[in-house]
């Protein structure tokens, strides 16, 4: 009698392939997951360089747009036209180092800043401030409070919620920065109709992630820059100087990264097209 035998895998046979495929299956998850931590990390810092372009560009586009107004008559005076005091001679800078601007900072009550002029721009339909960006105290601040950098807006940027979207609504700004919520803004409109006290201002977050705030102005004694986190006293009692530079330093896990912004300083000679 013959007996049939069929060909089949031995026990370490089986051993060994069931070893293989663990191998192929560990090496595959390890893949996997290194792909995944690097996608993940690379999101992350392009995230970080993404947050740090997109506050930057918000503060320039609103430094750029602010002290601008539409006016349907022309305001301004022959004095004005004719520049500072009115002596109608040019003022002589000197290209190599930038102006110091010295501002008066008073107590604001809500409204419109009656003391700060306007000067026209080609045919009077254009306004703009003497002083697009300022110093001046927040609303109910005490007499010892440092002034904050200050600025109006004809429209309000869709970063300012809770307008109703009204098509006429202006608003002032203070930028503020606090160690542990970051940069805000602190602002009211022109449609509330009382502001007299800090609580009356709404605050809106721009970035949680601006570690410091820092001035930079152009010391004419070293002729050299100079960054201060506080406002430089001008010569008056209430007079502090205008930087000419605004650097954020922002920090996220560990990283670091810096933006400069330009105070823009208005041209009474130049005209707007």
């Amino acid at each position: 009698m013959r007996h049939s035998r069929t060909d089949g895998f031995t026990l370490l046979e089986v051993i060994l392939a069931v070893a293989v495929a663990g191998f192929v299956l560990s090496a595959a998850t390890t893949f996997l997951v290194s792909i995944s931590s690097i996608w993940a990390e690379r999101e992350d810092r392009y995230f970080f360089e993404d947050h740090v372009d997109g506050v930057n560009e918000f503060l320039k586009a609103s430094f750029t747009h602010a002290g601008f107004e539409i006016g349907s008559s022309s305001t301004g005076t022959g004095e004005e036209e004719q520049g500072s005091a009115g002596s109608g001679e040019p003022v002589e800078t000197d290209p190599d180092e930038p102006p110091q601007l010295s501002v008066n900072v008073g107590e604001t009550d809500g409204k419109p800043d009656q003391n700060t002029g306007s000067s026209n721009q080609s045919n009077g339909l254009l306004q703009t401030a003497e002083a697009p960006i300022s110093w001046k105290k927040t609303p109910g601040s005490a007499g010892f409070d440092d002034p904050l950098l200050s600025f109006k807006l004809n429209t309000a940027p869709p970063l300012l919620v809770g307008l109703n979207q009204s098509p006429f609504t202006k608003v002032e700004i203070y930028l503020h920065h606090d160690d542990n919520d970051g940069l805000s803004m602190l602002w009211f409109s022109n449609l509330q109709e009382e502001v007299e006290d800090l609580s009356d201002l709404r605050r809106t977050q721009i970035s949680p992630l601006v570690k410091e705030l820092r001035y930079i102005y152009w010391d004419e004694d070293f002729e050299q820059w100079e960054e201060t986190t506080d406002p430089k006293d001008g010569e008056g009692d209430d007079e502090y100087l205008l930087p000419r530079y605004l650097k954020l330093v922002f920090e996220y896990e560990g990283e670091t990264k810096e933006r400069v912004l330009a105070i823009p300083v208005p041209m009474q000679s130049a005209l707007l097209f």
